[in-house]
C-alpha cells in the first residue's frame, strides 16, 4: 500500500466505511506504518466535521438571517476551503432568494402603452389625414375587435385635441384598440381601450406614466388609458369627458 499514492477520494471513502470506493483493510493497515497518512486523515475528518456543522449553522429561523459568528473557526493548520464554500453557497442561496422576493410585478397593459407612447414625437401623426368617410370605415373596423361602436363625429367634438386615426394593438392574445389624436402643438395623445373582467366602474385617476401625463379609468367592462404629453390638465378634462360620453 506504500508503494502508491493514497487519494482523498479514497480517504473519505475509507471514513464512510465504503468498501466498493476503497481498500479501507489496506488503508487501515498502511496507517499504522504511514504518519504522513494518518495527518491526511486526521485533516479530512476536520473538514468533514467543519463542514456539517458549518450547514447547521447557516439553517436560519424562519424570518432570521443566520448568525455568522456560530460558524467553526479554523484550527492551524486545518484545510478551511470546504468551509468557505459552505458559507460562499449559503451566500448565493441568499442572495437569489433575496432576488426573487424582491422581483417586481410583471408589466401590464398599461407599462407597455406608456413605454409605446413615449415612443411618439410631433412627427409620428403629422402625415395622417384622412377624410371623414375613410375615417369613420377605419374607425369601425378598428372599434369591432373589442366590441364597440365609435362615431367619427364624437372624437371630432374636441377642439384641443384633433382625432388622426385608429389601429388594433393586442396584450396578451387580448385586442387593444388605439385611438391616437394631437394637440394644437401637434404632440400626440392617444386613448386605448381593452376589455376587462372587472364590471364595477372607476373614476379617472391622474399618474405619470414614462414622462407622460395620463388618466386611467374603467366603465361598462372596458379598460381606458388617456396618455400623452406633459398637460395634466388636458388630459384630466378630456378623460372626464370621454368617461361622460361613454366612448
Amino acid at each position: 500500500m506504500q508503494d502508491r499514492y493514497v487519494t482523498d477520494e479514497e480517504l473519505v471513502a475509507f471514513l464512510d466505511g465504503e468498501d466498493d470506493l476503497a481498500p479501507v483493510a489496506e488503508i487501515a493497515r498502511a496507517m499504522e506504518q504511514d504518519a504522513a497518512l494518518r495527518r491526511r486523515l486526521e485533516a479530512l475528518q476536520i473538514d468533514r466535521a467543519a463542514l456539517r456543522d458549518s450547514f447547521a449553522a447557516l439553517q436560519p429561523e424562519p424570518g432570521v438571517m443566520p448568525d455568522l459568528s456560530a460558524l467553526p473557526s479554523a484550527a492551524p493548520g486545518q484545510r478551511i476551503g470546504s468551509l468557505v464554500a459552505a458559507a460562499s453557497l449559503a451566500l448565493v442561496i441568499g442572495l437569489g432568494a433575496g432576488s426573487w422576493l424582491a422581483r417586481p410585478a410583471a408589466p401590464g397593459w398599461v407599462d407597455y402603452v406608456a413605454a409605446y407612447q413615449a415612443l411618439y414625437s410631433t412627427g409620428t401623426l403629422a402625415h395622417v389625414d384622412q377624410d371623414p368617410v375613410a375615417q369613420q370605415a377605419e374607425l369601425d373596423r378598428v372599434a369591432a375587435a373589442i366590441g364597440k361602436t365609435i362615431s367619427v363625429d364624437t372624437l371630432g367634438m374636441f377642439p384641443e385635441a384633433q382625432y388622426k386615426r385608429a389601429q388594433i394593438l393586442s396584450f396578451e392574445g387580448r385586442a387593444l384598440v388605439q385611438l391616437a389624436f394631437t394637440k394644437s402643438t401637434g404632440e400626440p395623445l392617444a386613448l386605448c381601450i381593452i376589455r376587462t373582467e372587472r364590471q364595477d366602474d372607476a373614476a379617472p385617476r391622474i399618474a405619470e406614466r414614462e414622462g407622460l401625463s395620463s388618466a386611467r379609468w374603467a366603465r361598462g367592462g372596458y379598460d381606458y388609458l388617456l396618455i400623452g404629453g406633459t398637460d395634466t390638465g388636458l388630459v384630466s378634462r378630456l378623460a372626464a369627458s370621454f368617461m361622460s360620453m361613454e366612448i
